[in-house]
């Protein structure tokens, strides 16, 4: 975890945690970053970057935020008091860009056009139209932004799309660094594997050297933190919302959604295990294969047979909550909502975060889920902002 965050229920209120993972970095120091940022946030959601922003310590401000979803909206906007720009990104133009006169872009464009599971239309998707528009926007600013951070699913790297925006910035002289990683690896036990872009426009001019995807490289660890073991991740408990029992069935998984999977491996994990898998916006529905895990809560010594799924019905199978997932993903809920065991290790992020978070009652249960599938996880993105794209101490660029 992150230096300066602290844990929940910690009796010393100023204390730090896991200050020992942290690798020495020169990136508070670097003045070279600490310029006033003006932040464009495309395809916002419910705040993802925007939060990721707050926790990276960075100094600067959010000037706009563009997306159409009307329940995203609704949730940024109860949040942040701030009501995104409804403008569809496709339609966008120079002069509107300009006129918000950021030097910082961050995005997580739709990640439809690229999933494993989808039809992979990549570049002729009607849904990458936002990125491409912007890619095309670029070249035609008077001032460029000084840094762009990208956000989206593993196979983007393999893209149409994403080569398209390496050949634009690589045009315009930007230096890129790629990294392809998961929260487990920042001492999060969820998997969410995920493509990250960092570029900015060099402190002198770039030397002259081959094209970027001639020798391009991703990277798979982060170099800026000492590795964390699966093992040392902190247990699922320590995510779990303080419910009762009552407040708890609301997440049941229903009897039928089991039933009729006959043979099929669920990813059911315990309360005490240290990782569950990534969350998708089907969480939480009837499509429960691939949407992420249940949580085991009754007859844990029971051994039960994936052939025979009535095996399965009395485990007390249920979803994690919309506040247990946004945890997972590093927002900064209100630690009233979770678990108070003093011995938690999970991290209290709103200690680093400017706005806490919260869904607004309008929210259903299903809006709330899919919100959260359509997110990222805001530490690991923190901490590439940090220590990655502001940070010019670091020199794994190209």
């Amino acid at each position: 975890m992150e230096k300066g965050i602290k844990r929940k229920n910690s009796k010393d209120s100023s204390s730090e945690l896991d200050s020992n993972k942290q690798k020495k970095s020169k990136s508070d120091n670097n003045e070279e970053t600490k310029e006033e940022l003006r932040i464009l946030e495309f395809f916002c959601g419910i705040g993802g970057m925007h939060y990721a922003f707050e926790q990276s310590g960075m100094k600067g401000t959010v000037v706009a935020s563009f997306d159409i979803n009307v329940n995203t909206n609704s949730c940024y906007q109860h949040n942040f008091n701030i009501k995104p720009v409804t403008t569809i990104i496709d339609s966008l133009k120079v002069e509107k860009i300009q006129s918000y006169k950021a030097n910082c872009w961050l995005m997580s464009p739709p990640c439809q056009p690229y999933t494993r599971g989808g039809k992979k239309l990549d570049d002729e998707d009607r849904r990458a139209a936002g990125l491409l528009n912007l890619i095309n926007i670029l070249p035609k600013l008077d001032n460029p932004p000084k840094y762009i951070f990208v956000e989206n699913v593993v196979n983007f790297e393999v893209s149409r799309s994403r080569e398209k925006l390496i050949k634009q910035l690589d045009e315009m002289g930007y230096e890129m660094n790629e990294h392809l990683v998961t929260p487990t690896q920042f001492g999060i036990p969820n998997d969410r594997a995920r493509y990250y872009l960092s570029a900015r426009l060099p402190l002198k001019e770039k030397a002259v050297r081959g094209k970027y995807l001639e020798s391009e490289r991703f990277y798979r660890e982060p170099n800026f933190i000492n590795k964390i073991e699966e093992s040392e991740l902190p247990p699922l408990s320590d995510y779990r919302e303080d419910l009762t029992k009552e407040e708890e069935s609301k997440y049941s998984v229903p009897d039928e959604y089991i039933l009729k999977r006959y043979k099929f491996r669920f990813d059911i994990v315990k309360p005490d295990e240290n990782k569950c898998s990534c969350f998708t916006k089907a969480y939480g529905s009837h499509h429960v294969i691939g949407t992420g895990s249940f949580l085991q809560t009754e007859k844990f010594d029971k051994k039960y047979d994936f052939d025979n799924p009535e095996t399965l019905l009395d485990l007390g199978l249920r979803f994690f909550s919309p506040n247990e997932v946004a945890l997972l993903h590093a927002f900064p809920i209100k630690y009233e909502f979770l678990n108070k065991s003093k011995d938690s290790r999970a991290p209290d992020y709103s200690t680093i975060s400017k706005h806490t978070f919260s869904f607004p009652e309008t929210m259903t249960q299903i809006q709330r889920y899919k919100a959260l599938g359509n997110s990222l996880n805001v530490h690991v993105v923190a901490m590439l902002l940090k220590h990655v794209l502001f940070n010019y101490d670091n020199k794994d660029f190209q």
